[in-house]
Formats: C-alpha cells, structure tokens, sequence
C-alpha cells in the first residue's frame, strides 16, 4: 500500500498518509479514498491499518485490554481495581464466598482482562483468568507509548526480554511489572522502557534501546525460555 509517511513519524491533522483509504485505522480519516491524519501524532502500520497515536491521551479502557491493576478495596460483592490515572475497575462477584476464596487483598497487583466500559464503569472480566503478581517492579509509563513499546509484532518488548531475561507484563493502561533474574537485569529493563517513552518520536530508536541494553547487561544477552 503507498504510504507517504515513515514509522513514527511525527504527523499533523489533514496530513496525507496514504492512497489506499481501506486501511484507515485509529486517529486517521478517508477522503477522496485517501488516509489523512486527524491528530497530531506518531504514524505507523498497524494490523495492516495506518494508524496516528497520540503525544498524550487518556486511556480509553475498551473491552478485550488487557491491563495491570492494584486492588484498592475489598467489597462484600466483588473488588475496587485501581487502573491508574483516577480510573477504577471493579471485578463483581455476588458469592462473598467466592470472594475469599481469591484471595485478593488491598495492595496486590492483577492482571486482568475488561468485560465492559460504559456510564456504568469499567467492569474486569472475573471468567478470564485474574492473575495475581507476585514480585516484580511497578512502573507506570503514558499509556499512549504502549504501542511504541510494543514495538510491530512485538518486536521492541521481546527485544527487551532477550537481551535482560526478564518477564514483563504490560497493561494498555500504561502500567508495568518487570521480573527479572537479578536486580541488575530489571534496571536495564527499567532504563530501556523509560528511554522508550521519552524517545517514541525519534527515529532509530531500536538501536539506541538495543546500545543501551547491552551496555546494561554486558552484551551477552539471556536465553529464551
């Protein structure tokens, strides 16, 4: 498909991306059967669509994310989840008996998957599995970057994971939980995800991230699992 952009490239609205006006995805709109952009943002192939991400923009939960949340309250009927940013979920569960059977308590990590986003809140969905972290370090970037740090095809995330051995779960909320085999190998996960965030716009940055990671973790990498 012509493109008249490169990735991540920085756009402005009314921009032209493309001539194919079929593969108009998130943040882009059709004229004339051409892709314009209609924010400012990075541009980017994704899923076959040419998509505009923005610099900064709230979280949009939607049914299907996956996100990282703390538990901020235990309920007869169910948890409070807290999303980050003022945004709370809730996991429902009418049997206060299944309740303690989780055994989820007040400042513990889940990763779980939305059911609904509405006027009536943000529901997690309780049939998906609801996964308790166990250890890890907690960080929190703008959940804009997520697809940056993603990379295509989980290019960037796995980058990271092979060259620190470490487990990392992202959430489309912006939060983050890095496990890795020693302290030194999650700071180098952490540096590479901040550098990601503060970098998304710049151009070679998946060598700047793989520099850095094997200047932190002294350049042999980890085996895959």
């Amino acid at each position: 498909m012509p493109i008249y952009f490169t990735e991540h490239e920085i756009v402005v609205p009314g921009q032209l991306l493309s001539d194919n006006g079929k593969r108009s995805g998130e943040g882009t709109y059709t004229h004339g059967g051409k892709i314009y952009a209609a924010r400012i943002g990075f541009a980017s192939i994704r899923d076959n669509k040419v998509v505009v991400t923005p610099f900064k923009a709230a979280y949009k939960p939607a049914p299907g994310d996956w996100v990282v949340g703390i538990v901020s309250d235990v309920k007869p009927n169910g948890f409070e989840i807290d999303l980050g940013r003022h945004l709370k979920g809730t996991i429902r569960i009418p049997d206060r008996e299944e309740v303690i059977s989780t055994g989820l308590n007040v400042g513990d990590v889940v990763y779980v998957r939305i059911k609904e986003s509405g006027l009536s809140g943000v529901v997690i969905d309780k049939r998906s599995r609801i996964r308790r972290i166990e250890s890890g370090i907690l960080i929190q970037i703008h959940p804009a970057k997520i697809p940056r740090l993603i990379g295509r095809r989980g290019s960037m995330i796995n980058l990271i994971k092979r060259l620190t051995g470490c487990e990392i779960i992202v959430g489309k909320n912006g939060f983050i939980v890095i496990n890795g085999p020693s302290p030194e190998a999650e700071f180098a996960a952490v540096k590479a995800v901040k550098m990601i965030e503060e970098e998304a716009h710049i151009s070679g940055l998946t060598e700047r991230v793989e520099k850095l990671l094997r200047e932190l973790v002294g350049g042999a990498g980890a085996p895959s699992s």
